[in-house]
């Protein structure tokens, strides 16, 4: 289905961004031993739980876009991790929210890269998390 971890990256903000159930979870691995940790939330762990994490975030969510900025990359043959920047933009904002630092993990199977492993958490720059800052977490 993904020839790259890349496109299946790109395929992951797309259905993010689109609010898409069905497209997000097209990303993801069949093995129940998947994992989504959205921020300030308890992992989600197995397929039928990354789903209903997603599916709950996506009724609650408005509109919004996300702008990605790749921080690091581990490659292996048959893995790939990477850690980005996600820049969340609410609305109309023509300026993003603080950034959020997201660890992607990706493994090649018989059909192509899939995700395991979404990990995203707020990123602070010194001091604690404001309560501004934990109350606008969108995923």
């Amino acid at each position: 289905m993904f020839d790259t971890p890349e496109s299946a990256e790109t395929a992951f903000y797309r259905a993010f961004e689109a609010r898409d159930l069905d497209a997000m979870m097209a990303v993801w691995s069949d093995r129940e031993s998947i994992a989504c940790i959205h921020p300030l939330v308890a992992p989600l762990n197995g397929r039928a739980a990354v789903a209903a994490g997603w599916r709950s975030m996506f009724e609650a969510a408005g509109s919004f876009r996300v702008q990605v900025d790749l921080a690091h990359e581990i490659r292996e043959a048959d893995s790939l991790i990477r850690i980005v920047r996600e820049y969340l933009f609410i609305g109309l904002e023509s300026e993003p929210r603080a950034p959020i630092l997201a660890t992607n993990v990706y493994h090649r199977e018989a059909d192509g890269w899939r995700m395991v492993l979404h990990h995203a958490s707020p990123l602070q720059v010194g001091g604690a998390p404001t309560a501004r800052t934990a109350s606008q977490a969108l995923h």
